[in-house]
């Protein structure tokens, strides 16, 4: 009996540490907004996202939209949203070239190729899966 009770407690403990998707991007200021977006980089919208280094911003998705970086090896897509900060009028971030730039006091400021932030802040960016299929990519968390 104790052998079987063993056998169970392994065995839930197991198959409760597995997991099918590692993807955890929690943080506790921005709450979670689906998003699910097609994005046509041969329209002059998205034309930038073509050429490595260069990033747009998508607005109407998400909390503030999202910020989308070609970094030469893929695409990478952040909320444009401080991670940072309570949502207010001033956590709303600005696209400055390959950098989104927080308009709050401590004017944070983040790398889109690493979604990290370029000074000391506790939480890195939102960050949204993308997948590509030929010219189209599909931001979705």
């Amino acid at each position: 009996m104790k052998k079987l009770l063993v056998l169970f407690l392994c065995l839930s403990a197991f198959l409760v540490s597995c997991s099918k998707d590692e993807w955890d991007n929690r943080n506790p200021y921005l709450p979670e907004i689906a998003v699910n977006v097609p994005i046509n980089t041969t329209l002059g919208l998205y034309n930038k996202l073509q050429y490595a280094g260069n990033a747009v911003y998508i607005s109407g998705y998400g909390i503030n939209g999202f910020f989308v970086i070609n970094t030469g090896t893929g695409f990478r897509a952040f909320e444009a949203t401080c991670a940072n900060h309570e949502i207010s009028s001033c956590s709303r971030l600005t696209l400055d070239g390959v950098e989104a730039k927080c308009s709050c006091t401590d004017g944070l400021v983040y790398n889109l190729f690493l979604g990290l932030p370029t000074t000391d802040a506790q939480y890195p960016l939102k960050e949204y899966r993308v997948t590509q299929n030929g010219s189209m990519l599909t931001v979705y968390n």
